[in-house]
């Protein structure tokens, strides 16, 4: 027991917590050195928001570790001997004997346990972690990966088998692991690489410019990073494959296949990471002084904005379903997602709308796709539109432990104001959540609008209570039928003309 003693950082369970379910469920099976671990239905590992999360509970419950569960602070504590460890739902950093460690994923609840990424389970307990996304399971494991000899072998012979279009990616079969020399002192570190959101982050210790190229026979981007090393605590976290190279565990992409990297040949050595693609997909690049870079895969294309003819006598109303696309926006408490909100609930107000004889309605986008913060109040411009009303979801820092809720309007202008008076009545009834408030506040899409303009905090995300709410279609009706409702009234109230509104209003 006493050799798995650091596995303890990967394991708690919450006892009582109530279920939600995740669409993204990859129902994938645990394994620690090679021995499977039985998982109830609902702790299966799973993919969400593109990382793959671990359920604690499976493990601690072979180990043997005390902890304890705050629900007023979401807060979960473990002890055993001298360790000491702490974190929350919701907040994206840990406390470990006093020192603060970054999650790259905030912890989520399943069922009776809690679900932290693995890269988490890898950094913090010093084990060998791998995604085999084939076989749609999780390995964990303290054993050496695969012998220099070995991996030299088998990087020579996957070499010789490389088509002609893949020759020049050769340099990612090293003829040993270079990652176990010790850098010298001042040696280009590559520290971290991430990929999430349709955007490759890559981060060393120094400014570097990166010599970026696109490849075709198999679809991708090259980014080589002369004179760079891979830094021994990042690289042990992913197993060194037979090919010589390493991948991150998954990627949240249709169209990325997956994220490979290497130390490269050569006399200048240095780093090699590709974005493996399923189709070709154009990027933007840049860098920052701290050693920051940034690759951002290009839409491949946006779905056209439908802007249907105008009709005589009828208010253009322009409805924005806040993020979307690249931008997730906020994340809930059961880590789904802000744009899903917002799509499903404007979906809604543009169906009780489509044969409304008063008002026709504009829509920002229609799926999952991110027209700018620029490009949303631009719309609403072009089209001459009577009103434009943005719609959103809130969230508080874990710090605040779920408190804050209810429901809120915001607007830039004063000539927005009558609107956002009228909108937020209709939002609070149509909630049942706490009233906010109205509020002034420099929005772009709200600022950058030529017409009165709101945008709406339905509820907070970071709230059990109000997020539970906001993903029934029970909720999101109500919340519809409030910004008709509101915009209804509004337009009645404008032109002093209510009693011939007074058919679409009842």
């Amino acid at each position: 027991m006493k050799k798995y003693g650091w596995v303890i950082l990967a394991a708690i369970l919450i006892w009582l917590w109530p279920s939600s379910t995740h669409v993204n469920a990859a129902e994938a099976d645990l394994f620690l050195d090679g021995k499977r671990m039985e998982a109830p239905a609902d702790a299966k590992p799973e993919m969400v928001n593109g990382k793959v999360m671990v359920p604690l509970r499976v493990v601690g419950e072979q180990l043997g570790y005390q902890f304890k569960w705050e629900p007023q602070a979401y807060k979960i504590s473990i002890q055993k001997n001298n360790m000491d460890m702490s974190m929350y739902v919701g907040r994206t950093s840990a406390d470990v004997n006093g020192k603060t460690v970054s999650l790259d994923a905030p912890p989520v609840l399943r069922g009776n346990s809690t679900m932290v990424p693995l890269r988490f389970v890898g950094e913090q307990m010093g084990l060998n972690v791998d995604w085999n996304n084939k076989s749609k399971s999780v390995n964990l494991s303290q054993k050496a990966t695969t012998s220099q000899t070995d991996q030299k072998a088998d990087s020579q012979k996957t070499s010789t088998q490389n088509t002609t279009s893949k020759q020049t990616e050769t340099a990612l079969s090293p003829p040993k692991d270079q990652n176990a020399e010790k850098p010298k002192a001042n040696t280009l570190l590559v520290q971290d690489i991430t990929f999430e959101h349709e955007t490759l982050k890559i981060s060393l210790n120094k400014a570097i410019t990166p010599k970026v190229s696109k490849m075709t026979g198999q679809d991708r981007i090259v980014v080589d990073l002369p004179e760079a090393s891979l830094a021994s605590d990042f690289s042990k976290l992913f197993p060194v494959r037979k090919d010589g190279t390493r991948a991150l565990t998954n990627s949240d992409s249709e169209d990325v296949q997956e994220i490979r990297f290497a130390p490269a040949d050569g006399q200048n050595g240095g780093v090699r990471v590709v974005i493996a693609l399923n189709q070709a997909r154009d990027y933007d690049l840049s860098t920052n002084s701290t050693g920051e870079i940034t690759l951002q895969l290009r839409e491949r294309s946006e779905n056209p904005v439908d802007t249907p003819t105008h009709v005589e006598e009828r208010r253009i109303v322009v409805i924005d379903p806040g993020h979307g696309g690249k931008d997730p926006g906020a994340a809930s408490v059961t880590g789904r997602r802000e744009k899903e909100f917002t799509l499903a609930v404007a979906l809604k107000v543009q169906q009780l709308l489509q044969n409304d004889p008063a008002i026709q309605v504009i829509m920002t986008r229609n799926g999952d796709t991110y027209p700018t913060l620029d490009e949303r109040p631009q719309l609403a411009n072009d089209q001459q539109a009577s009103v434009f009303v943005s719609i959103h979801g809130n969230s508080m820092p874990a710090s605040n432990n779920g408190k804050a809720n209810g429901s809120e309007t915001y607007y830039a202008r004063q000539e927005s104001l009558s609107l956002a008076t009228l909108m937020h009545k209709h939002l609070v009834a149509a909630t049942g959540f706490k009233d906010n408030g109205i509020k002034v506040a420099n929005h772009v899409v709200t600022r950058k609008s030529q017409m009165p303009a709101v945008l709406l905090e339905c509820g907070y995300l970071s709230n059990p209570s109000n997020e539970a709410a906001m993903f029934t279609e029970e909720k999101q009706d109500m919340i519809a039928q409030g910004i008709v409702g509101g915009l209804k009234e509004y337009f009645a109230t404008e032109t002093g003309t209510t009693e011939s509104f007074n058919e679409v209003i009842n």
